[in-house]
Parts: C-alpha cells; structure tokens; sequence
C-alpha cells in the first residue's frame, strides 16, 4: 500500500508538547470471542486491582445488534480505564503527557492479559486519538490560525461555515488510518481531530509492540502535518 503522508525529522516527531488537546487516547485489541474470559477476569483483576481499583460493568451493542457485556477497571484519579469483553480489550487516558507512558502501560496490560487468556491472534489492533483544539475567536477565520482542514472553502467560504464534519479512510504503508474532523459551535469554537490508524488484518498477539509504534508514527505525521506553526506556539505554552 501506499503511504500519503508527509516525512518529518526525528526533532519533529520526538517534540513533546505541554499543552496538548488531546480530550482521549486509547489502544485496542480484537481477537476471536473466548467465553473463558468472562468466568475467570478475577484473574486479570489480580495484576490491576492496585491501580483500578474502580470496577463496573455495562452493555454496548455490536453491529450485529448483539448486546456484549464489558467490565470496566479505573482509576479517577488517573483518569485511565481498561475495558474487557470476551472479543476486546481497550486501554484509554483521558489525561496524557507523554506517548512512552502510555506505551508502557499498553504493553504492560496487553502482554499480561494475552498471557492469561492464550489470547495469540487478534483480528483488529487500533491506536486512537481525538484532539479537541479550541478556536480563537468567533470569528470562522480563526481556524486557520491554528489547523490546515481537509475540507477546502472555494465552494462555500469559510466566513459563512458555522460547523462541518468530515472523514477520511486511507493506507498508510501497511495499515490504515481514518481522520475524522469536525468545528462545532459553542461559546468556545471547537475543531475536533480525530486520527485511528489500524488494522482488521489478522496478527500474531506478539506485533503488538510493533504495531503500536507504527500506528503512532502514522498518528503524529496526520497531527503534525494538520496544525499550523502559530498552534505549535499555543501548544508549547509561549502564547
């Protein structure tokens, strides 16, 4: 396949931000449903319960319109959250400085749970993030002070947008991305990025590692190449 996107150099990509806008990260697995999930989870509660001490259950229907339970581990004070069914397992922070600490604890978590549950091939792997980049001003200008969207406004200018939603599915390399981008009204203008890189191609349990790092080397060039120099600004807490 193909990749579109642009190169970076690597003082580019290792920059670390403190003012992000990332609202949400989170790491999942797919694999093909193991009912002993659910009759032994205690056992994966064991390796958490000291830093998700927080457990609740709830419902989420399927494409298919099957209803699948998930328990949900957390911790508030972290604001991360493990969520498991007997076909996923989702790692999420909601509170993020810096990708190494979420690489640790994916690997962590995943290589654990994989281990207990002989989980050795995965149908889907995925690396999210949605970005909520708050606007200037009012002013529908003001957007392009801070991103490059995907839409163009030669057809319906951009002082007369009031929102928009848009999504993108393409290859990158051996994986696929979709970016979702919306501006949404508010008392703040709000540009949402969101930016999935993944995979529905079926992998061995041990690519995980590997996979999480080229999915986030395809996440960073669509973030980077989406932003202006003046949000870089905003970003590094100079403006």
């Amino acid at each position: 396949m193909t990749d579109p996107l642009p190169t970076f150099s690597e003082i580019d990509l290792g920059e670390v931000f403190p003012a992000n806008p990332i609202r949400e990260v989170d790491f999942e697995i797919r694999f093909t449903p193991r009912l002993r999930i659910q009759a032994e989870l205690w056992r994966f509660q064991e390796e958490l319960v000291s830093e998700y001490p927080d457990v609740s259950l709830e419902s989420t229907i399927q494409p298919t319109g099957a209803a699948v339970n998930v328990t949900v581990f957390q911790n508030p004070r972290t604001a991360r959250l493990i969520k498991v069914s007997p076909q996923n397992l989702a790692i999420a922070f909601s509170a993020y400085s810096k990708f190494e600490d979420f690489e640790e604890e994916v690997l962590t978590r995943v290589g654990k749970f994989c281990e207990i549950f002989e989980v050795t091939s995965l149908t889907r792997v995925g690396l999210r993030y949605v970005n909520e980049i708050p606007l200037p001003t009012q002013e529908s200008q003001s957007l392009t002070r801070c991103v490059r969207p995907l839409l163009g406004f030669d057809r319906i200018p951009l002082d007369a947008v009031q929102q928009f939603a848009a999504q993108i599915v393409a290859s990158a390399g051996d994986h696929m991305v979709t970016v979702r981008t919306a501006m949404i009204p508010g008392p703040i203008r709000t540009y949402i990025l969101d930016i999935d890189a993944h995979t529905e191609v079926i992998k061995p349990a041990q690519d995980v590692a590997a996979l999480l790092e080229s999915f986030h080397h395809t996440v960073q060039r669509v973030f980077l190449d989406h932003i202006t120099d003046e949000y870089k600004e905003i970003m590094r807490g100079q403006r």
